[in-house]
Parts: structure tokens; sequence; C-alpha cells
């Protein structure tokens, strides 16, 4: 059986010891990412950015997601043969909640990718935060329909020299608005305590 867990969380560690020292666009690391999930994994098996709806997703967290769609930055499908298409493009839900949902059923794994060096001004704890609560709603919204959640990461790779992230901030916001359980919070490098 596939640890797919181990799987991402080893291209995690790769991407980030091997991509922290450089400074780019956030695009630029989306891709580079994407290529560490591809020699896991396999190119048929990665995706970037599927496009969900969710104006009527009646999600706990969905006043938290700006915008009425969710862009994903990277994911796994369950097995190979990407077929993602534009949330348009895809038969609607019949319960009328997010538009599409049921290609939830076909990942493996969503996730999203905070860079420091990319904001200037050091990483937003709000922003930060979304990208939490719009991976809480997909899960959530998984659950509501009956279908395996995928497993859901947030990386942060916090590598602005001079504005180093501070995940107390961020504990301390998803502490006043919880997000889902099983939203997996991974950082490079990890936070040291004290």
């Amino acid at each position: 059986m596939e640890d797919v867990a181990a799987k991402f969380e080893a291209a995690w560690e790769v991407f980030a010891r091997t991509c922290a020292n450089a400074v780019a666009p956030e695009a630029t690391f989306q891709a580079w990412f994407a290529h560490y999930l591809i020699s896991q994994f396999g190119i048929d098996r990665v995706a970037r950015e599927p496009i969900f709806k969710h104006l009527h997703a009646d999600s706990q967290w969905q006043a938290l997601v700006p915008g009425g769609e969710v862009k994903l930055d990277a994911v796994v499908m369950r097995k190979p043969g990407v077929n993602l298409p534009h949330y348009v493009h895809r038969a609607p839900d019949e319960d009328g909640g997010l538009t599409g949902m049921m290609s939830l059923a076909d990942l493996a794994v969503i996730s999203e990718l905070k860079v420091a060096a990319t904001a200037g001004q050091g990483l937003d704890h709000k922003q930060v935060a979304q990208d939490v609560y719009k991976l809480s709603m997909l899960l959530e919204q998984a659950e509501l329909r009956g279908i395996q959640p995928p497993l859901a990461y947030l990386g942060i790779l916090d590598n602005n020299a001079g504005r180093g992230y501070r995940r107390p901030g961020l504990d301390k916001r998803l502490e006043a608005i919880p997000h889902h359980p099983a939203v997996r919070i991974l950082m490079y490098p990890e936070p040291t305590s004290g």
C-alpha cells in the first residue's frame, strides 16, 4: 500500500532544503514544488491550480475564503491520469454545493504553499490562515458528500532573511477560529520553541 503522506512529506523536505535560499516569484516556487511532487508520484498524478467554485458551499469556513472559488497550488491524484477540468466544464453537484466537487474523490492530496521570500514585508497571518481555511472547507465538503477526504497540507517556506515568519501568530489566529483538524501545517525550517 502506498504511503502517500510519507511521499508528500519527502517531496516537501527536499524542495524546502533545495529552494530555501532562492529568491523568485511565488509561482516559480510552486512550479519547483510540483517538480518534487512529480519525482515522488509521477507526472501523470500531479496537477497545479484546479479550481473549485464555493458560492453555495454552506461551510463554516466559507466567509473566511475570499472570492467565489478555491484554486489549489498543487494536488496529487489517487491514481494515474489527471482529469481536472475547470469547474465550468464539470457536471454540477446534485445537492447544489460546490460545483464539481466529485473530483475531490480523485485527489489523494490537496496542498497550498506560502513562501516568505516572495512577501517583502513578510507573510501575513491572515493570508496564511485563509489557505488553512480553504483546505478546511474542501475537507468538510468531501466529508459531507461521503467522499474519502484527501490529505491536506499547507507548506510554509520561511526564507525571508529580513522578516522571519512567526508561527505563534498563526497559531493564535487558528485558536480563535479553529480549522479542520486534518489540515497539516509543514514549515521549513521548523520553528524553534522558546
